[in-house]
């Protein structure tokens, strides 16, 4: 009988240990803690040197060399949208205080019927001009 009475007394006491600890609960407002970050598009901000002018681009955010960035320049001062557009290329960066430089994607360079590349071709001469009035 005190076997009986000790073991109850015992159980009671762990169901009573099991019921008061202070294990974290996940609510439904802790599950919605995990915020999903947009990053489909990625966004660049840069000035031009003489830090009149932003040139705000946005591209897919894939593995793909060339992409097609959106690309806005602003007036810094009146904030007013002086040249906007896309392009298609590998990157978009200032050349000068008012012009752009926009880099397309070479991809494969074939050779021509005698086997070798034409002598005035050079891969870093390639490149695109926007200017901005």
């Amino acid at each position: 009988m005190k076997n009986r009475v000790s073991l109850t007394v015992s159980a009671l006491f762990f169901l009573l240990f099991l019921s008061s600890c202070k294990c974290k609960q996940l609510t439904p407002n802790a599950q919605d803690y995990n915020v999903q970050e947009n990053t489909d598009r990625i966004v660049e901000k840069t000035y031009n040197l003489s830090k009149t002018m932003l040139l705000v681009t946005s591209f897919k955010n894939d593995l793909i060399a060339r992409k097609i960035i959106d690309y806005n320049v602003l007036d810094v001062e009146t904030k007013k949208i002086l040249k906007c557009g896309s392009f298609e290329g590998t990157k978009l960066v200032w050349y000068t205080n008012t012009e752009l430089k926009g880099y397309p994607h070479i991809g494969i360079i074939k050779e021509n019927n005698n086997g070798l590349l034409e002598d005035n071709f050079n891969t870093s001469d390639q490149s695109i001009l926007i200017e901005i009035k």
